[in-house]
C-alpha cells in the first residue's frame, strides 16, 4: 500500500454491496486506509435510508453495481437526487466500458465521479480513489464559495433588465489562465462574462443568455464583450503582459452579416492587431445559414483572426465541422477530458482528435484538467495547451499578473492570447 497517498484520517464512506464477503472485504481495506465506514448496506433502498439518516452526509460512497433490489444506474440517479454532488466509487465485475459508462453517468447525473474499480477490490486502486475525494470536496467547497449565482432559486432578470445592464455596463469578464501541457509557459486566458447586479450580486451566464438570445441580444452583448476584452487587452499590455483574445460567437451571431465588419472595426479602433484575437465558435444546435456562417468565418480569418472551434467531442462540434470550415484551433470539451486518465475507452477518441487536428496544422487546448493525472495524460497524447482549476480558477482582469508572478510563469509568456467566453 503506498503511503504516500493515504487519505487524511477522517474521511467517512458509505459501503454498498449485496454480497457479504466481498462488502467484508471492502470495509477492511476502507480501514486499512484509514477511513471511517459510516455504515453499510446490501441493497440500495437500505442505502438510500441509511445515507439519509446520517446526521451529515457521507465524504465518500463506494457502491457495487449489482445489488438484489436495483441495479446501479437507477442506484445513482437516486443518489444524485438526494445528495447532489456526493463523491462516489463504482465497482463491479463487468468489463472496462460499462464501469466507465457508470462513471460518465454519475458524472452527468452531478455527483463526483471519482473511479470505476474491477472487483477483486485491490488496496492500493481503492486507496488511490479515495486520495482524490479530498480534492474534489475542497473543489467542490471553494466552488460553492467562489462560483456566481444560477441556481435553482438563482434570479432570471428578463430581456429588459438585460438590456438595461448592457446600457449600464454592469457586466464584467474573468479571466483563467491556459498554459502550454509541455513547458508551462502561458498562452492566454478565457474571459468568462459575468453579470454584477445591483441587487442580486454576480450572476452567471446561464441566469441572462437565454432572455439575451430570446430578445436578439447576443450581437449586443458580444459587442460589449469584446469592448470590455480589448480595454483589458491594452491594459495588460501597457504592463508588458502581451495576451490575445478569443471571443465566443453563438450560432446566431453567424447569421447576421453585418457583425463581421462590426468586430473587425472594433479590433481596428482599439489598435490591437486582428492575429491577436481569436474568435470561438460554440455550436450547441445546428447552423442554419451555412453560407451566411462560412462568409463570416472566411472574412474574419482572411483578416488575420485566428478561429477555435469550442466543445469538442460534445453536440455539433466534430471534425466534419473542423474540416468545413478555416479553424486554427480545436478545443477538447471538459467531459472529454475531465478524469479521462481513469476512463481508457475515452483515450482513443482523445487520442484521434489530437493527431487529425495537428495534421491539420490545428492547435489543441484541453478544458477541464483538475489533476495531475489528466493533465500528464493529455501531453503525452500530444494536446498543446490546457486550462482548468489544476492551473488556475477564473480571476479578474487586474489579478491576472498578479497570478502570473506567483504561479512561475513570468518570463515564459508565449504572444499568442487570452480567451473571451460569454459561456460559464
Amino acid at each position: 500500500m503506498n503511503a504516500g497517498h493515504a487519505p487524511a484520517p477522517g474521511l467517512r464512506a458509505v459501503v454498498i454491496d449485496g454480497n457479504a464477503a466481498e462488502m467484508d472485504a471492502t470495509i477492511a481495506l476502507c480501514r486499512q486506509a484509514g477511513i471511517i465506514v459510516n455504515g453499510w448496506s446490501d441493497c440500495g433502498a437500505g442505502a438510500l435510508e441509511l445515507i439519509e439518516s446520517l446526521p451529515a452526509p457521507p465524504d465518500l460512497v463506494i457502491m457495487e453495481l449489482d445489488l438484489p433490489d436495483m441495479d446501479g444506474a437507477d442506484l445513482l440517479q437516486a443518489l444524485s437526487m438526494l445528495e447532489p454532488g456526493l463523491p462516489v466509487i463504482i465497482t463491479g465485475r463487468h468489463n472496462q466500458r460499462l464501469h466507465d459508462a457508470a462513471l460518465t453517468l454519475a458524472a452527468t447525473l452531478g455527483l463526483e465521479a471519482l473511479a470505476a474499480l474491477s472487483k477483486p477490490l485491490h488496496a492500493e486502486a481503492l486507496q488511490d480513489a479515495a486520495h482524490s475525494c479530498e480534492p474534489a470536496l475542497a473543489r467542490a467547497a471553494a466552488a460553492a464559495a467562489m462560483r456566481p449565482r444560477c441556481g435553482v432559486n438563482a434570479p432570471r432578470p428578463d430581456a429588459g433588465e438585460v438590456l438595461n445592464a448592457l446600457q449600464n455596463r454592469q457586466f464584467e469578464l474573468y479571466y483563467q489562465p491556459k498554459t502550454s501541457l509541455h513547458d508551462g509557459s502561458l498562452r492566454g486566458a478565457e474571459a468568462l462574462i459575468r453579470w454584477r447586479h445591483p441587487q442580486h450580486g454576480l450572476l452567471a451566464p446561464a441566469c441572462f443568455l437565454p432572455q439575451a438570445e430570446a430578445a436578439n441580444l447576443v450581437d449586443v452583448l458580444t459587442v460589449e464583450v469584446v469592448r470590455m476584452a480589448l480595454d483589458d487587452w491594452r491594459r495588460w499590455h501597457a504592463g508588458g503582459l502581451v495576451l490575445p483574445i478569443s471571443i465566443n460567437l453563438s450560432p446566431l451571431s453567424l447569421a447576421d452579416p453585418h457583425l463581421a465588419e462590426q468586430l473587425i472595426q472594433a479590433v481596428n479602433d482599439a489598435g490591437v492587431p486582428p492575429r491577436a484575437i481569436t474568435f470561438e465558435i460554440i455550436e450547441h444546435e445546428e447552423i442554419a445559414d451555412l453560407a451566411t456562417a462560412l462568409r463570416i468565418l472566411i472574412k474574419l480569418r482572411m483578416h488575420g483572426f485566428g478561429l477555435a472551434l469550442d466543445d469538442y467531442g460534445a453536440g455539433y462540434a466534430s471534425m466534419l465541422q473542423l474540416s468545413r470550415f478555416p479553424f486554427t484551433e480545436l478545443k477538447l470539451d471538459r467531459r472529454l477530458v475531465h478524469g479521462a486518465s481513469r476512463r481508457p475507452h475515452m483515450q482513443p477518441m482523445l487520442r484521434h482528435a489530437i493527431a487529425a487536428a495537428a495534421e491539420m496544422g490545428v492547435t489543441t487546448v484541453a478544458e477541464g484538467i483538475e489533476t495531475p493525472q489528466d493533465r500528464e495524460l493529455l501531453r503525452k497524447l500530444g494536446c498543446d495547451l490546457g486550462q482548468g482549476y489544476l492551473i488556475a480558477r477564473p480571476m479578474p482582469a487586474a489579478a491576472l499578473p498578479l497570478w502570473r508572478e506567483k504561479s512561475g510563469t513570468a518570463g515564459k509568456v508565449a504572444r499568442t492570447g487570452a480567451v473571451i467566453q460569454l459561456r460559464p
